[in-house]
């Protein structure tokens, strides 16, 4: 079998949360046998494959394009859609915008208009997007999106709540299967820790520069509470610094780390190096605006550092290996993790280290596209 997975433009270039699920499903698909390509933007070509698998719904005009040109091949579509959910991006939106996204919440309320309105901007630092999202533009960003979802054969969502999301938000009747986003082998088999500071037990927030991942709010948790014990937290973040398109977010954030020598921030770290960084924290923590699961908590876990999450869907995977906090309210941040400081190291069950994997993802994986291809 040969498969072409079809990621956003740039997406092996910047990383982040989906190009580990696209990297790491692939890698494990190879395993069992399957013959797996990963392209980037309009240059493939579908008929050279059994299957076409598509990532990303949100935010991303050209997947429209890499749907249509797959369904012209008459290749059948599987799609991962990392659909967030609309009413958490609109309050996202409402409260906590920087630099000249402001200007969407107060030129649109429909939330659909300001991403296309948000395309647009991205597409003066990146001309790739210029076309498709001038398209979206024309004929509505959500229509295309619709679209998207009814050429596909079959969905696989990483929750439940997420499957409810997209009937509910896309009036559209769509065939399901829950795929479990994993942690990769490194972080099962990991050994030969190193400590790479001269401290330990501290606070760990991994994950890009930008607002929605709420790292400014997490400092001003973390300085609250180190007033209140009297002791001497670490905060450590790990994640890349973005360029003009956060340039107010990123300018706040560097002057707090400059200020508070407490905070210590590391733009790279290779993944396979992750593992250290976790095992010696105390507390992974997540106080993203919207998230689709959270790789970085399933990480922290089974590196026996305990958990901070947001989000419904964070609890579907999470329950109650890890504690909850709304990312609005820096006193809830700040509880949230006093109680995960103070509280034993997780221990991780038998069944939920088998299930929470990209090998046990992959083996989901294959079985629908053994199912789509045998309707064909």
């Amino acid at each position: 079998m040969k498969v072409l997975m079809l990621g956003r433009i740039n997406l092996l270039e910047e990383g982040g949360g989906d190009k580990i699920q696209v990297v790491n499903t692939a890698k494990e698909l190879e395993r069992l046998g399957i013959k797996v390509d990963i392209k980037t933007g309009m240059d493939f070509d579908p008929t050279k494959y059994d299957l076409v698998h598509i990532f990303q719904l949100d935010w991303t005009p050209e997947t429209y394009f890499y749907a249509k040109k797959a369904s012209k091949s008459s290749k059948p579509i599987v799609l991962s859609p990392i659909h967030h959910n609309v009413e958490e991006v609109k309050k996202f939106d409402d409260e906590f915008v920087f630099d000249f996204r402001r200007l969407s919440k107060f030129l649109f309320k429909d939330q659909f208009k300001r991403d296309t309105f948000k395309n647009v901007y991205r597409s003066i630092f990146d001309f790739k997007k210029l076309l498709p999202t001038l398209y979206t533009v024309i004929k509505g960003f959500k229509n295309t999106q619709r679209e998207v979802l009814e050429m596909s054969e079959v969905c696989l969502v990483q929750t439940v709540k997420e499957a409810e999301d997209l009937k509910r938000t896309f009036d559209v009747d769509i065939k399901w299967k829950k795929v479990m986003n994993g942690v990769s082998r490194v972080f099962k088999e990991g050994k030969n820790f190193k400590n790479n500071f001269g401290f330990e037990d501290y606070i760990l927030c991994v994950g890009r520069i930008e607002p929605r991942k709420n790292q400014l709010n997490i400092i001003k948790a973390v300085e609250k509470l180190r007033e209140e014990e009297g002791k001497d937290i670490k905060l450590v973040f790990i994640g890349s610094i973005g360029g003009l398109k956060h340039f107010e977010y990123n300018l706040l954030f560097k002057n707090l780390v400059k200020e508070n020598d407490w905070v210590t921030h590391i733009e790279k770290v290779a993944y396979e190096d992750m593992v250290s960084y976790y095992k010696y924290a105390k507390v992974g923590v997540s106080a993203s605006w919207f998230e689709t699961t959270g790789l970085t908590s399933l990480e922290a876990l089974y590196c026996g550092t305990n958990a901070v999450a947001a989000g419904m869907r964070a609890r579907e995977y999470l329950g109650s290996y890890a504690s909850y906090c709304e990312p609005d309210n820096i006193d809830s941040i700040k509880e949230a993790i006093k109680k995960e400081y103070y509280a034993k190291r997780p221990e991780l069950s038998e069944k939920v280290k088998e299930e929470y994997t990209w090998e046990n993802a992959a083996k989901q994986t294959l079985e629908v596209y053994e199912e789509v291809l045998d309707k064909k």
